[in-house]
């Protein structure tokens, strides 16, 4: 926001998607071909299906934060964009791995994930959890889903429905845990050691208060109150702690289903690409956005949007494949089973 609206290569009147709209615009319209992306979220996912590319979520502690400026610390991962999933699996090989430097970094070795693509995947158990595929997904998204599962099941692999049952409460636990840790990892930006300092500040407290009002835009300062608000006293418990304790059981909701099938296939956006300017009135509307990416983000476990066709309109629709906790091989190997006969995310817009 700070440098203007990034526009949508497919449709340049529509949103990329966010936060990391730049990198997943920059990959669509052919200006490089591989970037990097922060995914607190979805926000690699999500501009990834809005802008018809490849853009995946390592597993938590895979890749090294270290230089990332911190929006939600428990939360925020960096991964690749790129046209194929081939292209994302050789940039993700380059980044992953430990790094002392990242207290979150995990030590754990990093496999050859090109190598695990090369193979013909053999028969495999895909979820598809109904609280993903209920109502409030575009019917266009709908269709182009369906044809990708009708491509798993023609090639052999078995189709399972599964349950997520706390799905529904993962943009409310987001929501309180994101913008409390926001809150307190942007209280360094105060105008007296970091970024903007009011010309207009008359008193210590007016550098504080002026600079963060100034520097800050909308959406920064509505997710910095309502994360003071959470961690305040005598909310914290009601607020931030309930919002832990149902993460656990989000995260438990994956472990159970992980004990049924191999990867799980959903929507990345339950919506094409929307124009610029149409939900900023509404902030919920917006948020409800990333309904689809956010649960993998709480569970700290790996996933990927693979473009799967396009609306009559010509926007791109995404498929996301979600994978078990450093197992990232096995997920690319399922998303690349599908991208590598279809490969959507080859197709360049119009410029």
């Amino acid at each position: 926001s700070a440098f203007g609206a990034t526009n949508n290569p497919w449709d340049l009147a529509c949103v990329p998607g966010g936060s990391s709209g730049g990198s997943a615009t920059a990959v669509a319209a052919r200006e490089v071909p591989l970037t990097l992306g922060s995914d607190t979220g979805g926000s690699i996912r999500q501009p990834a299906s809005l802008c018809g590319v490849v853009g995946m979520k390592p597993t938590y502690g895979m890749v090294s934060r270290y230089g990332l400026a911190a929006f939600a610390s428990s939360l925020d991962q960096i991964g690749p964009f790129a046209q194929t999933v081939e292209d994302a699996a050789i940039l993700l090989e380059v980044i992953s791995g430990h790094d002392p430097l990242d207290s979150t970094s995990y030590p754990v070795e990093v496999p050859d994930y090109p190598a695990a693509l090369k193979e013909k995947l053999p028969p495999k158990k895909l979820g598809l959890p109904k609280e993903f595929l209920g109502e409030g997904i575009d019917d266009e998204v709908r269709s182009r889903i369906d044809e990708a599962i009708d491509f798993y099941r023609s090639e052999g692999h078995e189709l399972v429905e599964i349950s997520l049952p706390t799905t529904d409460l993962a943009v409310p636990v987001y929501y309180l845990i994101a913008t409390a840790e926001a809150s307190s990892n942007l209280a360094r930006y105060d105008g007296i050691r970091y970024t903007h300092r009011s010309e207009r500040a008359e008193n210590a407290v007016d550098v504080f208060a002026k600079s963060r009002g100034e520097g800050f835009g909308e959406e920064v300062k509505r997710r910095c109150i309502l994360g003071a608000y959470a961690l305040s006293s005598g909310y914290y418990d009601a607020y931030y702690l309930r919002a832990q304790k149902t993460r656990t059981l989000i995260r438990r909701d994956f472990e159970q289903a992980f004990e049924q099938v191999d990867a799980i296939l959903t929507p990345t956006s339950p919506t094409p690409a929307f124009r610029q300017g149409e939900r900023s009135e509404d902030p919920i509307a917006m948020y409800l956005s990333d309904v689809f990416t956010i649960s993998v983000n709480l569970a700290g476990i790996p996933a990927i949007s693979v473009p799967c066709g396009f609306t009559n309109a010509g926007l791109p629709v995404g498929l996301q494949v979600i994978g078990q906790a450093f197992k990232e091989s096995e997920m690319l190997a399922v998303a690349h089973a599908y991208d590598d006969v279809h490969a959507f995310g080859r197709r360049a817009p119009e410029l």
